[in-house]
């Protein structure tokens, strides 16, 4: 799991760099914005979302886009916040899923359109988000040794204190 967790990172911080390094991205994805991409093939409920919101506020979300893509690669390739890294990757493949025109079946002559990337990474990622072995070789695992009551949130397992009872409960005597 721990590889999977890395090259999901990866495909994000390949997307984020990409977007990083193209100086005309901030007024390509404006551009393209104002001229109905992302916004006329969303569903109906997205749409309304895209126009009054990311529209109009479009150089804003391409830097947000960037920096997003970047930061939920970097957390998950080193395992830093890996739960938090996989809701923000669920949340933003979604959106991206979305603003493409959202899960459909194609006509088998171009790119697959029901199980694309974004879907993909989505589903990967909740399994991620719930997966305890995601969490192995990671600063999450560092972090959780020396702050056991954050075992649970961190790395999806309950920690042992040194008399072998789990944090969190009470020994009586």
């Amino acid at each position: 799991m721990v590889w999977v967790r890395v090259l999901v990172g990866a495909v994000w911080v390949n997307g984020g760099l990409e977007k990083l390094l193209n100086p005309n991205f901030v007024q390509q994805f404006s551009e393209s914005l104002q001229a109905g991409g992302f916004v006329s093939g969303a569903p109906p409920f997205f749409q309304d979302f895209m126009a009054n919101s990311v529209v109009p506020n479009a150089g804003t979300v391409a830097q947000l886009v960037r920096l997003a893509e970047l930061g939920i690669g970097l957390a998950l390739i080193v395992g830093l916040l890996t739960n938090l890294a996989a809701v923000g990757s669920i949340v933003l493949s979604l959106a991206i899923l979305l603003s493409q025109g959202g899960v459909r079946f194609g006509t088998g002559l171009g790119a697959p359109e029901f199980l694309n990337i974004n879907l993909l990474l989505a589903l990967v990622s909740v399994v991620l988000l719930a997966s305890a072995a995601a969490k192995e070789s990671s600063f999450d695992e560092g972090i959780a040794g020396r702050r056991p009551r954050l075992s649970a949130l961190l790395t999806n397992r309950r920690s042992r204190s040194r008399s072998g009872y789990s944090t969190g409960t009470r020994r009586y005597r």
